[in-house]
């Protein structure tokens, strides 16, 4: 089982440990910003953090040692706080009582639960000591009403000192701005940094400095959208690019992560046309006004500019303060200028913002770093996006959009404007109309793009429309294989060519060799092939249907696939229908079309349509489309009736096949029985198509609610196939290396995915009776669909297997499902993932999580459902808030 799901970084048991001790770290710095906000009308002198208890507040005859507890089962017990309570009463106050410390102590422990009957007991009780308070949420506030009052949840904290903030006079900053940089410095200071601590008297100058540094940021958006994973500001490199196109959302990145970063941040825009000198002297002066007194900044050096940046540098050294720089439009300086600045500055963490240009490998070899991408927006944010425009749209067309538009923040914010102004909200016909470039409007994401393009040489730009027409990565071999087919021979020339590309941020390499057109400049490029002839594009693409043949990789067999059909080449594609893992992964769509003109063609070969019609039909079935699955059934009779020179047992066995599942959809039993035993007894048996026969008749009783006789036949069948295959139930448990050889290796690798059908068969009979005895079946099924390629069916199973899971071991159920959502991913299973996210939001739910399940099931809801899923998600939902119910506290 391991190998198949893969190893993850930690397991769902230590994810709960580590989200607690956030959540208890997070409520104690929350908890701390109460305090300062309120530090000065308490009449306190400082605060200090990570001393000899959380937070200790020194005022001018006393001090308070506040120890933090967080509970998350709601109730605090005398066992969670007796060592602070030992350590306070022999160690704390007997230095204060022997003279070694000044002012009177007290001990207050601060909880966001409510006290057990024994604690509140022993509180109340003659021997508690006076100076030991406890504070809970509505609890009374004691001596020091200033503190303040604890809240439950994290959340409710949050808003304390959000409202608390608001009071503060500064209405240019937002308040809950201001608790995030506070919480950010609090955090720093536990480090040791800043003293450990706050003097009162200096807060005023805090609060204006976070002010001056997020007013020179551009404006921040109200709803801020992170990218799919949203770094910090400053890390542990002192320079760090951050490159991507316009549109990317670079600064907005930066002037968010600004607000939780613990340093001091100053933002300074490149301007087109500003010299590095002119940069680094504004620079200076802003450095030194905010962060030098007024008498040395007057003191600051005439010189050059470079040289008053140096002289900040030597003061802000002289006084240990760090700063973090964030430079936008980097690319706008020359390499020279920006390595200027970055030496003059040598202890300030710099962020370059900048989009891709020519000279950015120089400054990379020079400064010796590595240039950034933001990863831009998730699939969940585009439909967020989308449905904020009032375009709801389903999981797959959110990924088509999100692909088109390389994830980047401006691209997809205007596609889901231009989608409800001008294509009445359907994003899927935007997504036809810009991949075909029939759309009316030029969109941000052409008009950026095109400038790139535009700089171009002529065999950069063919190149750039040879990776466009490939759609998958290629390795350079590859792509010069078509270039060759357009008359660019000449490797060193292209070579070259793919360096410029680089340069402008078009293409993207893998560590493994291959490189790709970035997805946003795709549309853009395949215009560079438009001018090719026809004869021409056919023989690119035929080489490229060469390249590709025999790949499994998802998105290469995706495109192999296509290529088939485009280029004619239709025998090829009914073979690949055939296979068992044909429908298994995400088969492009445009396949259908296709397949329907073949069998539709009354001068193709009638063997051939009778293969597309058998495709068309199990499509149909697929989906559902009863009265399509008739039609295609019908044209097989026909076809087969008719007779043809190849036509044998395979041909009986699949005609056989699909009409059980006519019948057995359609409920019509004694015509089900009757085809089915005119059928095997024209078969041969035992071989193939006997075991053949009998599992799809056994699936069709299924259909027509024959549960019971479903799962004997079916286990029946199963016992034919280990027989057949050589196996027992032991060797479909060897690890799953073994097993895959055994697949490949075998006569009929088939049989190992037809196998698992059968058990799989078995699983839904318990389920359908309402038995929980499926576990082993379900691992047996998943394990075999694993190693056969049946990725659909694989995620189906191990869906089982979670289920069974939850009610034992829901960590590690949480961790099939994250593995079987990235499966779905890989493989182009898109309408997989819906159901495989609303099953992961309910055993969230049985871990206690339901904060999570809830959030999980409000973005699912965002998306345009299918009747099914709006069923599951429903039904998860209803279980969900069943769980919170019989929690503690409900």
């Amino acid at each position: 089982m391991q190998d198949f799901i893969g190893e993850l970084p930690l397991d769902g048991a230590q994810q709960l440990r580590i989200r607690a001790t956030h959540r208890g770290f997070t409520y104690q710095n929350l908890y701390a910003v109460g305090c300062l906000l309120r530090l000065q009308d308490a009449g306190a002198e400082s605060l200090l953090l990570e001393r000899d208890e959380d937070l200790e507040v020194v005022l001018p005859e006393r001090r308070l040692y506040l120890q933090v507890k967080t509970r998350q089962s709601g109730v605090l017990v005398w066992s969670d706080i007796q060592s602070a309570v030992d350590d306070y009463r022999s160690g704390i106050r007997a230095e204060h009582d022997e003279g070694r410390r000044s002012g009177t102590p007290a001990l207050v422990v601060i909880t966001n639960a409510q006290p057990g009957p024994d604690l509140l007991h022993k509180t109340q009780a003659a021997g508690w000591p006076d100076d030991v308070h406890l504070l809970c949420p509505g609890g009374p506030s004691g001596t020091d009403a200033w503190l303040p009052p604890p809240t439950t949840d994290l959340d409710a904290m949050l808003r304390w000192c959000t409202a608390e903030a608001g009071k503060v006079p500064f209405l240019s900053l937002r308040p809950q701005t201001l608790v995030e940089k506070l919480a950010a410095r609090v955090q720093y200071a536990s480090t040791g940094a800043l003293g450990q601590g706050f003097v009162a008297a200096d807060l005023p100058q805090l609060f204006e400095q976070f002010v001056q540094e997020l007013q020179a940021f551009p404006e921040d958006p109200i709803t801020y959208r992170p990218q799919r994973t949203d770094p910090e500001l400053v890390n542990d490199q002192r320079v760090r690019l951050v490159v991507g196109y316009s549109g990317a959302g670079k600064t907005t990145w930066a002037a968010h992560a600004a607000k939780r970063c613990p340093l001091s941040v100053t933002y300074c825009n490149a301007a087109e046309g500003l010299s590095a000198d002119s940069l680094a002297e504004s620079l200076a002066r802003e450095l030194a006004a905010r962060h030098l007194s007024s008498p040395t900044t007057s003191a600051l050096p005439h010189g050059s500019s470079v040289d008053v940046l140096r002289a900040v540098h030597l003061r802000l050294t002289e006084t240990a303060t760090v700063v973090a720089v964030v430079l936008d439009n980097a690319h706008r300086l020359p390499t020279d200028g920006l390595r200027m600045l970055i030496d003059a500055l040598p202890t300030a963490r710099w962020i370059l913002l900048a989009q891709p240009w020519p000279a950015q490998p120089v400054l990379e070899a020079h400064l010796g770093i590595t240039p950034q991408v933001l990863p831009g927006w998730t699939v969940d944010t585009v439909a967020e996006v989308f449905a904020a425009e009032g375009c709801r749209t389903d999981y797959p067309t959110a990924q088509r959009v999100n692909t088109l538009a390389g994830g980047l923040p401006l691209y997809i914010g205007q596609a889901a404007a231009l989608t409800r102004s001008q294509y009445g909200a359907d994003a899927a016909a935007f997504c036809d109309a810009f991949e075909k470039r029939t759309h009316v409007t030029s969109t941000a994401q052409e008009l950026i793009l095109e400038q790139a393009f535009d700089g171009l040489g002529e065999v950069a730009a063919a190149l750039a429309g040879l990776l466009a027409l490939a759609e998958v990565p290629l390795m350079r071999d590859e792509l010069q294989q078509l270039a060759a087919e357009i008359g660019l021979a000449r490797a060193s020339v292209n070579a070259r060519a793919l360096r410029e590309l680089a340069a402008h941020g078009l293409t993207q390499s893998f560590g493994d060799g291959h490189l790709k057109l970035h997805d946003a400049a795709r549309s853009i490029a395949a215009s560079m092939v438009d001018a090719l002839d026809d004869d021409t594009t056919d023989r690119v693409q035929r080489t490229l249907c060469r390249v590709l043949e025999g790949e499994r990789a998802p998105a290469r067999l995706s495109r192999w696939m296509r290529l088939l059909g485009s280029t004619g080449q239709i025998d090829h594609l009914i073979a690949l229908t055939e296979q068992e893992g044909f429908f298994e992964r995400g088969y492009p769509r445009e396949l259908h079309a296709v397949l329907a003109d073949t069998a539709h063609a009354p001068d193709a070969d009638p063997a051939l349509r009778f293969d597309a019609h058998n495709a068309l039909s199990a499509w149909a079935f697929r989906e559902g489309d009863l009265d399509a699955l008739s039609t295609h059934v019908q044209a097989m009779e026909t076809l087969h009736r008719a007779g043809h020179p190849d036509f044998g047992p395979r041909e009986r066995m699949l005609l056989a096949s699909r009409q059980f599942r006519l019948y057995g959809e359609s409920g019509a039993l004694a015509q089900l029985r009757k085809a089915y035993a005119e059928a095997i007894v024209q078969t041969p048996a035992p071989s193939r198509y006997e075991r053949g026969l009998r599992y799809e008749y056994a699936s069709a009783l299924w259909e027509a609610g024959q549960y019971q006789e479903t799962g004997q036949l079916a286990v029946d069948v199963a016992r034919a196939y280990l027989d057949h295959l050589g196996l027992e139930v032991d060797d479909i448990m060897a690890p799953m290396n073994v097993l895959h050889a055994q697949c490949l290796n075998h006569d009929t690798p088939d049989d190992f995915k037809r196998l698992a059908d059968c058990f799989n068969l078995v699983v839904v009979v318990h389920r359908k009776l309402n038995s929980m005895a499926f576990g082993n079946w379900a691992v047996w099924a998943r394990r075999l669909y694993a190693v056969s390629g049946a990725t659909r069916s694989a995620i189906n199973s191990g869906q089982d297997v979670a289920d069974v899971l939850r009610l034992t071991d829901p960590a590690e159920a949480l961790k099939m499902l994250d593995t079987l959502r990235l499966a779905a991913e890989e493989d182009n299973l898109p309408d997989m993932v819906i159901g495989v996210r609303s099953q992961r939001a309910l055993i969230l739910a049985h871990t206690g999580d339901i904060a999570g399940a809830r959030a999980e099931i409000d973005v699912l809801s965002r998306y345009d459902l299918t009747r099914n899923q709006s069923e599951d998600i429903r039904h998860q939902s209803q279980l969900i808030e069943e769980i919170a119910n019989r929690q503690p506290g409900a």
